[in-house]
C-alpha cells in the first residue's frame, strides 16, 4: 500500500475512532481498546506479536504483568525507596524530606528551601521551589485527590493513594540530567540520557559502554552535544541489574553527579508504549539490542 493511501487510511480511522476512543469505558477491555487506539494513532500500525520496542510494551501494559503487586508497589514514589533500600541500600535513595497526605498537611507544611514536590501516584507535576518561592498550596492539595490511571489510563497506578512527597533539590539546584537504564530480564541493555529538561532538552541513547547509538528519537538529537562518559557508569548498572531482576523489561531511572548515584523512580512502561522513533528502523535497532531479536 502507497504511503498516500496509509495516510488516508489513518486520517479516515482518526475521524471516526477518536470520539469512540474517548468514551471507551474505564474496565479492561475498555483500557485495551483504547491502548490500542492510541498505539494505531501515535505509530500508524496496530500492535504484533514481534518483538518491536513498542509491540512488547503494547503487551506489558495491556496485561496481568503490569497490575502485579511488585509493579504497583514501585510505581509508588514514596514505596519504591523501601524497595531501593532494601535491594541495594538506602544511600541510592534521593532524601525524603516529608510526606503530605492530606490536604491540611499541605496548608500547614512548612516549605523547606530548596525543594522539589512531586505526587507519588502519577507522572509529571512537579513543583520545584527555590529561592524562597511559595508554592500553590491550592494546587498542590488538588493533585492529592488525581488519579493517574484516568488521566493516561495506566494501569499500575489505579489503586495508588494520592500523596505528596518533598525532596531537597539535588546538586544545589545545578543541571540535573536523567540516566534512564532500559533492563531486560535482570541485564542493563542500553541507557537513555535525558539532558537537563529545565534548560535545554534532549536524549541521546547509549549502550553499556557509553558508545553512542545511531538511534534517532526525534530528527535534531543526534546533533546535540555528547555527555561524557560518566564516572559511576559501573556502579549504576550494576544497582539497574539488582533492581530490576523481579521484572522483565523495566526502566531504573537516576540521577548522577561526581560522587553520589541516586534513584529517581522505577518505570514500568517507558512512555506509555508510545515511544516516538524517527523511523522503525530506528526502532528495530533498539529492539534488536534489548530484546536479542525482532
Amino acid at each position: 500500500m502507497s504511503d498516500f493511501w496509509k495516510k488516508l487510511r489513518k486520517e479516515a480511522y482518526m475521524t471516526f475512532a477518536r470520539p469512540v476512543a474517548k468514551r471507551l469505558p474505564n474496565t479492561d477491555w475498555g483500557d485495551r481498546a483504547a491502548y490500542r487506539h492510541g498505539f494505531y494513532t501515535r505509530h500508524g500500525r496496530w500492535p504484533g506479536n514481534r518483538m518491536l520496542f513498542n509491540d512488547v510494551l503494547f503487551r506489558i501494559k495491556s496485561g496481568p504483568e503490569i497490575v502485579s503487586p511488585e509493579r504497583t508497589f514501585t510505581s509508588d514514589k514514596e514505596f519504591v525507596k523501601t524497595y531501593v533500600a532494601g535491594i541495594a541500600g538506602n544511600a541510592y535513595n534521593v532524601p525524603t524530606l516529608a510526606i503530605l497526605r492530606t490536604a491540611e498537611d499541605v496548608e500547614t507544611f512548612d516549605v523547606p528551601e530548596p525543594c522539589v514536590i512531586k505526587p507519588t501516584h502519577g507522572c509529571g507535576s512537579v513543583t520545584i521551589l527555590k529561592d524562597g518561592a511559595e508554592p500553590d498550596r491550592a494546587a498542590l492539595a488538588n493533585q492529592l485527590t488525581e488519579n493517574y490511571y484516568f488521566v493516561a489510563r495506566e494501569r499500575n497506578y489505579r489503586q495508588l493513594k494520592g500523596k505528596l512527597i518533598v525532596e531537597p533539590l539535588l546538586f544545589a539546584g545545578q543541571d540535573v540530567n536523567d540516566y534512564k537504564v532500559f533492563c531486560w530480564k535482570g541485564q542493563a541493555r542500553c541507557i537513555l540520557y535525558v539532558n537537563d529538561r529545565n534548560r535545554s532538552f534532549y536524549r541521546h541513547l547509549f549502550d553499556t559502554d557509553w558508545n553512542l547509538l545511531p538511534v534517532e528519537l526525534s530528527p535534531f538529537d543526534m546533533k546535540r552535544p555528547i555527555p561524557p562518559r560518566p564516572k559511576a557508569l559501573e556502579e549504576m548498572l550494576s544497582v539497574a541489574e539488582q533492581l530490576s531482576k523481579p521484572f522483565g523489561f523495566v526502566r531504573v531511572d537516576f540521577y548522577l553527579d561526581q560522587d553520589r548515584v541516586l534513584v529517581g523512580e522505577i518505570t514500568h512502561c517507558h512512555q506509555g508504549g508510545n515511544e516516538k522513533f524517527r523511523s522503525l528502523q530506528d526502532e528495530m535497532a533498539l529492539s534488536r539490542l534489548i530484546w536479542g531479536t525482532i
